[in-house]
């Protein structure tokens, strides 16, 4: 009888009191499924009546609205308890990709969270006796209603000439300009010098200390998301594109005063073509170096797009090859006798142009985005940086002088 009620004693220390699973009710600090109910149902090793299941805590709260855009989830797991995994789903029930940060509690996505848009947080814990709890929180990012956006040239996939700045403009001002530049980043093979310099609010361009060597691959990342431009505007772009530097460094060099053009590949001239220049000294053309920005096989030129009323109207000018923004072009001329002006008299109206057959033979080796045309021993001024793409035309310091981020 004594060993019988001794076996009692030992069965009822060791039931609970109606003989049910705990109900624990363990906090999940976000709305989440009840801990003890998860634990419960998970497979996982039920808690004994001494170890408590496992606390977990989400941020963003469940329910949240207008997350920020860059917000980290933060899961925060009781003392003794193990966050076994953190994993995110946008609204259409999508994996977001991203990493356990190295805190053990901070949850980063790889690309901001979108704007206006739902998440869900799932998050399992698990407690020293290895039952699992799970908690989930559900939230909405902040709408963009006054957005900002930047367009981008090379464009992406593009092979450009050495000289090729890149250049990043954006619809409305910006005014936060170094915190902007920060998110702009540049990573070339192999590696160069170089730097961003701001033109104004809404332009920034980027390039090496010198040319960008042959065969360059470039790759630019705009992590631009979520990014106050200084005036209430945010920016949604999260993107990255690239370019190819040509396997040649093309450089045409027009001499106003022997009114001649040489062109050079890789430093060895291949072709020397007699040109005219601007007439002296009404219409000079601009000195320094320009930057190769796109082509026409045939385009018509009319002076009232430049400011001189009834000059010239041409509706059908040969391998034209714009170099400023301003309309200075390097084409084709069928209008002047070639035994009298090319290479003898300076007589256009600030362009650089040559026979139709030299013209094509330029446009096809030596006109491809980003080649370089030099202008020396010109009688007007310099064109400027932001002339198309005169970035050339500064010292490297004056340069870099026009870098937010670096001043």
């Amino acid at each position: 009888m004594a060993l019988l009620l001794g076996a009692l004693v030992l069965v009822t220390a060791c039931s609970s009191g109606d003989g049910k699973k705990s109900d624990t009710g363990g906090n999940t600090g976000s709305g989440g499924t009840s801990a003890g109910a998860t634990a419960g149902s998970s497979g996982g090793v039920s808690p004994s009546a001494s170890v408590n299941p496992a606390q977990v805590t989400i941020s963003p709260s469940d329910a949240a609205v207008g997350v920020d855009v860059v917000t980290p989830v933060v899961v925060e797991v009781g003392d003794g308890d193990k966050l076994e995994s953190v994993a995110l789903t946008n609204s259409r029930d999508e994996n977001v990709d991203g990493s356990l940060q190295a805190d053990g509690k901070t949850w980063k996505p790889n690309v901001p969270f979108t704007f206006g848009s739902k998440y869900t947080v799932t998050a399992v814990a698990v407690n020293k006796a290895g039952a699992k709890t799970t908690a989930t929180a559900s939230f909405t990012t902040v709408s963009n209603d006054k957005k900002i956006t930047a367009s981008f040239f090379p464009d992406n996939g593009m092979t450009v000439g050495v000289g090729q700045p890149i250049s990043i403009k954006f619809n409305a001002p910006v005014t936060d300009k170094a915190t902007v530049e920060k998110a702009l980043t540049v990573t070339a093979g192999p590696s160069v010098e170089g730097s961003w310099h701001w033109f104004g609010s809404q332009r920034v361009d980027y390039r090496p200390k010198e040319y960008w060597p042959v065969n360059t691959q470039v790759k630019v990342d705009l992590n631009l998301r979520g990014i106050d431009a200084g005036n209430g505007a945010k920016f949604e772009q999260f993107k990255s594109f690239s370019f190819k530097v040509s396997d040649s460094k093309t450089v045409s060099v027009v001499d106003v005063d022997t009114k001649t053009m040489k062109v050079y590949k890789n430093d060895v001239m291949v072709k020397e073509i007699p040109v005219t220049t601007g007439e002296l000294p009404k219409y000079a053309t601009w000195g320094g170096k320009m930057v190769v920005m796109e082509k026409y096989e045939s385009t018509r030129m009319n002076s009232e797009t430049v400011g001189m009323a009834g000059e010239y109207d041409i509706p059908n000018v040969p391998w034209a090859v714009r170099t400023t923004t301003s309309g200075t072009f390097v084409h084709g001329n069928f209008w002047a006798n070639p035994a009298e002006v090319f290479g003898k008299q300076n007589t256009s109206h600030g362009c650089v142009s040559m026979t139709p057959e030299n013209a094509k033979w330029f446009y096809d080796n030596a006109a491809m985005p980003g080649d370089i045309v030099d202008v020396v021993n010109a009688k007007d001024e310099v064109v400027a940086p932001d002339n198309g793409y005169g970035a050339w035309n500064l010292t490297w310091e004056a340069w870099v002088q026009g870098s937010a981020a670096r001043n």
